[in-house]
């Protein structure tokens, strides 16, 4: 059983309701429809829309991920949309039955005690979402505000489920049954296993699918190093650590190299512009003298703003020149690297805390995620332990290089990743193994099902 936030509980119980209005029928008659049979055990109409519902609001939050919207108009979405709600409903009735089958839906006392406990977080975390929601402009305070929340709470609920039920019930009766789930779970996966030939075959393969990516691409890899948000198994070539201490412009220098681009930028795009029109075959006397016009002007605007853009770079430069040269100087005279970068560094990858900080970060030859001159300075080191001088960047101001380590080619050692690569196979396997399980169950209970039922 899904936790379901009361928030998307309501939105289903109103969509359901509120598409009804014009309709001249029982309506308790009508939401007690059977849609889904197992036994004694019924899921009817409206239990069966507002799964629905969710689904619905599940799959329009997903596409929102993606900039997108769901088409509520598409007939295929919709019936993607009513075959996940039958899908997941089915699974819970046959989940449910073989879980009674297997007496593991009796809770001992230290599960219900879990059970009234999780419950209970469930529940206040509710609140708070309802009172946020629902009560955010009120005049209520206190005891009074708490008291019409939760009556709030219960009646939403109640209407939901079209009958009366308090709502710490209906949360402690869902941490029971997710509690009853996770023993179903563990029953199913009890036997699932890993083997070391298993883990050795998936690591060839992860060392072979790199080897494919970066043998031509080293600088490719020291970008997804220094990201750190995957597990590299391979490493080419040329591929070393290097450490830093920046130097960085003084803030309103940064802004005016900044204004002065932004102006060489815009000159630029009206010299394009223009000498579009000059060139055009097709345009007329007029428009071609108005346009070389216009070419001239921006062609004097670029030379000053170049100008003013390499007067922008010189002063920012030398009112860094001091910083810089003393750090070099010190370094010169045997001063602690760590030392220095941890007074000087205005670089946060480089601070202690940083993933990089340690390691240093990776560089290969080529590399475009990284300043050119960064990349080409650190890379004509000679040797580990090596230090530039002052490196002189554009974009952010001076970098002081030392060349810390060359990172070995080849495979990583598998025991670096063995447990890593055991989890997700043991996870990926568990995974699988539970949700055929329980397609098999469903097969097999026999349910009944009347979805032709929903469109009465």
């Amino acid at each position: 059983m899904r936790k379901k936030t009361l928030l998307v509980l309501l939105m289903a119980a109103v969509l359901l309701l509120s598409g009804c209005e014009l309709i001249k029928k029982d309506q308790a008659v009508d939401d007690a429809t059977p849609i889904l049979t197992l036994g004694d055990q019924v899921i009817n109409k409206k239990q069966f829309l507002a799964e629905q519902e969710y689904q619905m609001a599940y799959m329009a939050s997903y596409y929102r991920m993606f900039g997108q919207a769901l088409d509520y108009t598409n007939p295929a979405v919709m019936e993607a949309v009513r075959n996940a709600a039958a899908d997941t409903l089915k699974q819970n009735l046959a989940i449910e039955a073989k879980a009674a089958e297997l007496g593991l839906n009796v809770l001992t006392e230290e599960e219900e005690a879990r059970a009234q406990e999780n419950a209970k977080s469930t529940y206040e975390s509710a609140r708070e979402e309802f009172k946020s929601e629902f009560f955010a402009d009120t005049t209520l305070e206190g005891d009074a505000l708490e008291e019409a929340v939760a009556a709030k709470m219960d009646e939403t609920i109640s209407e939901a489920l079209g009958k009366a039920t308090a709502s710490m019930d209906y949360y402690v009766d869902g941490a029971r049954k997710n509690l009853i789930n996770d023993k179903v779970r563990e029953y199913i996966i009890r036997d699932v296993a890993v083997t070391d030939e298993e883990i050795q075959a998936d690591f060839d393969s992860k060392v072979a699918a790199d080897q494919e990516k970066y043998a031509e691409n080293a600088g490719s890899y020291a970008t997804a190093a220094n990201n750190g948000t995957t597990t590299l198994y391979w490493t080419p070539a040329g591929v070393r650590r290097v450490k830093q201490i920046l130097i960085k412009f003084k803030d309103e220098d940064s802004k005016a190299i900044s204004d002065a681009q932004a102006k060489v930028k815009s000159a630029n795009g009206s010299i394009e512009a223009a000498q579009l029109v000059v060139d055009d075959e097709a345009a007329d006397a007029e428009a071609k003298e108005a346009a070389k016009t216009s070419l001239e002007t921006a062609k004097a605007e670029l030379e000053a703003a170049q100008a003013e853009l390499d007067a922008a770079k010189k002063a920012a430069f030398a009112n860094i020149d001091a910083d810089a040269d003393a750090v070099v100087e010190a370094l010169a005279n045997g001063e602690d690297w760590a030392k220095l970068a941890e007074e000087k560094n205005e670089d946060p990858g480089m601070k202690a805390g940083a993933p990089t900080a340690e390691t240093g970060y990776a560089v290969a030859a080529g590399m475009t995620s990284f300043d050119a001159a960064f990349v080409d300075a650190a890379m004509a080191l000679e040797k580990v332990g090596d230090v530039s001088g002052k490196v002189a960047s554009d974009t952010y101001g001076y970098y002081i290089i030392r060349y810390e380590s060359d990172v070995q080619e080849g495979a990583v050692a598998l025991d670096t990743v063995k447990d890593s690569i055991h989890d997700t196979l043991l996870s990926s396997r568990q995974n699988e193994t539970y949700q055929a399980t329980v397609d098999e169950w469903v097969k097999a209970a026999g349910i009944k099902e009347d979805l032709g039922a929903l469109n009465n």
